[in-house]
């Protein structure tokens, strides 16, 4: 760089460069003929700041330039094609006015980050953060001195004549500030993170010349004192491991022995790290091969280095999403746990293997992987699922029966929420023809000329007989072995027998009833009422009907047979 100006004097500021008097349009190129990942810029002039300024970069040795930033006094009439104001994303090129106003006159600071800390960046590994950062040469700097603009008390102004003509105060710049970092990995005397590259012969703090416009290969070198001890570097400025070398400071985990040097990771773990496995094995992945592949997940129960810490998913395809996808690791506070599979809405399990309570038939062609049981309320069981995840079929109260327990049993009526189900139809003996009854009313089957749900009213102008109507006392019949015994009802309770009390029969006596009154000839049912003495029940009680005379075939019992008569 030409036309530095000096006073000799130690401080830095008593230095700076002088643009040549009469020129206004200006350029500025630094080569370190090196990879570099530049990070920032910070210009201080020694006079006003130029009018209108660009800052280049170039990655592939000067071939070709990309402009990074333009500033201007007035962007629109300086550079009426770039957008005006703040970048919105990292790559954006715009042209900003608050470096270049003609105040202050002098000490005045032109800023450029190339990564806005006000732009979120999600991924600083990323191709593109990368070929932002990264630098073959370091700026060209375009200046143009020539400024309509303002004077120091805000008044307009034409042309700025005097300083770009003459005196050590015109048109300087005091410090060209680069903030970058060399990559240069695996030379011996640096960190191989922060570190400048060694050619065989050199002082440690050179760098490798440049000869014909090409960088000369540096002599890569073990360096044991540095993070990555033990680990041979090839490459142009060793920032590549040699093909087969092992480094002894690759964290990998055991997974993989081969790693590389990444500057973004290096800034993002705070200039503790910057390398980055390769080749993961055992289903691995991610910058040390700590994470599981997709479709494995991490097992628990192993060592984070073991071979098979990395097991594959294993999702049922009929209700899992996402091809059978699973949780990587446990995480709680995520709510993740490793090999839990994606389940469709419906289904539940590690696997996605059966469908949710009250929810049944699992299917690959349900998109919500299980139907909703339909399973009346009522009728179904609160506890545990409503119906059998595979059939469908509800689960039912005691008294409760169909595919969906909407139906009571039979001879019972009422579905509801009580505990049962369902209540008793209860059907009166005499009244109803039989014990059904209507499911939601209840009413049962009445005889003619009789009413009320249970069938236990007669209607207005008939009568009814009980069904012992015809009775016959064991004390007024006739006796064989056998005595009439009288008693007393009792007070506090209803007797347990009719008349005025009972005949009292030894085993192997017999009683004689005289039925005489019977209206027609029809079935009647006997039945004989009585209470043994002895704890246990009677062995056997023998009852033999005796007609009067010969059943004839026309009568309405003319169907009876010997049989019948003997039980």
């Amino acid at each position: 760089i030409e036309n530095v100006v000096t006073s000799f004097a130690p401080r830095p500021k008593k230095a700076w460069w002088q643009s040549e008097n009469g020129v206004e349009h200006v350029s500025i190129q630094l080569d370190l003929e090196a990879e570099f990942h530049f990070t920032h810029l910070i210009m201080t002039f020694k006079t006003f700041r130029p009018a209108a300024m660009l800052v280049e970069r170039s990655a592939d040795f000067g071939h070709t330039w990309k402009v990074y930033r333009y500033f201007a006094y007035d962007c629109a009439t300086s550079f009426p094609h770039i957008p005006h104001g703040p970048p919105h994303r990292v790559d954006d090129v715009v042209c900003e006015s608050r470096y270049s106003d003609i105040e202050p006159s002098t000490e005045g600071e032109v800023i450029y980050r190339v990564l806005d800390p006000a732009i979120p960046i999600r991924d600083p590994y990323s191709p593109a953060i990368q070929s932002e950062i990264q630098w073959v040469n370091c700026p060209r700097l375009n200046l143009d001195w020539e400024q309509e603009g303002r004077d120091l008390q805000g008044r307009a102004s034409g042309k700025l004549h005097a300083p770009r003509h003459v005196t050590v105060l015109c048109q300087g710049c005091c410090t060209a500030l680069v903030r970058s970092q060399l990559v240069c990995c695996g030379s011996a005397e640096l960190s191989p993170m922060l570190c400048t590259a060694t050619c065989v012969g050199a002082e440690p703090s050179q760098l490798c010349s440049a000869q014909h416009g090409h960088v000369q290969p540096c002599a890569c070198e073990v360096n044991h004192a540095q993070p990555w001890a033990n680990t041979i570097w090839c490459g142009l400025w060793c920032c590549m491991p040699c093909h087969g070398a092992v480094s002894a400071g690759c964290d990998c985990n055991e997974h993989s022995w081969q790693c590389h040097f990444d500057m973004a990771v290096f800034l993002a773990t705070g200039n503790t790290s910057g390398a980055v496995c390769d080749g993961c094995q055992h289903n691995t992945m991610g910058r040390r091969c700590h994470l599981c592949k997709p479709f494995y997940y991490k097992d628990p129960t192993k060592d984070l280095r073991d071979p098979a810490v990395c097991q594959a998913c294993d999702c049922d395809p009929e209700g899992s999403l996402d091809g059978g996808l699973c949780d990587s690791a446990d995480d709680p506070a995520r709510g993740l746990i490793a090999g839990q599979c994606r389940c469709k809405e419906h289904v539940a399990g590690p696997r996605c293997d059966h469908c949710k309570p009250g929810f049944f038939g699992l299917s690959t062609d349900n998109p919500q992987g299980c139907q909703r049981c339909q399973c009346d309320p009522r009728g179904t069981v609160a506890d545990g699922s409503q119906c059998d995840p595979i059939s469908g079929e509800c689960f039912c109260k005691q008294l409760v029966t169909g595919r969906s327990c909407k139906q009571c049993l039979p001879e019972h009526w009422g579905l509801s929420h009580d505990l049962p189900g369902c209540r008793p139809c209860d059907c009166d003996v005499g009244g109803a023809c039989n014990n059904l009854c209507a499911m939601g009313t209840g009413q049962c089957q009445c005889r003619s000329h009789v009413t009320g749900r249970q069938c236990e009213r007669v209607e207005t102008g008939f009568y009814r007989i009980n069904l012992d109507h015809y009775t016959y006392e064991a004390e007024d019949a006739r006796l064989h072995q056998g005595s009439v015994m009288e008693r007393e009802p009792p007070l506090d309770r209803p007797a347990s027998w009719t008349g005025t009390g009972f005949a009292r029969v030894l085993e192997g006596g017999w009683v004689e009833f005289h039925v005489s009154d019977v209206p027609f000839s029809t079935e009647y049912d006997v039945v004989i009422r009585y209470e043994p003495q002895h704890p246990e029940a009677w062995q056997e009680v023998g009852l033999k009907v005796l007609r009067p005379s010969p059943v004839y075939a026309s009568s309405p019992c003319g169907n009876t047979i010997p049989a019948d008569d003997q039980l």
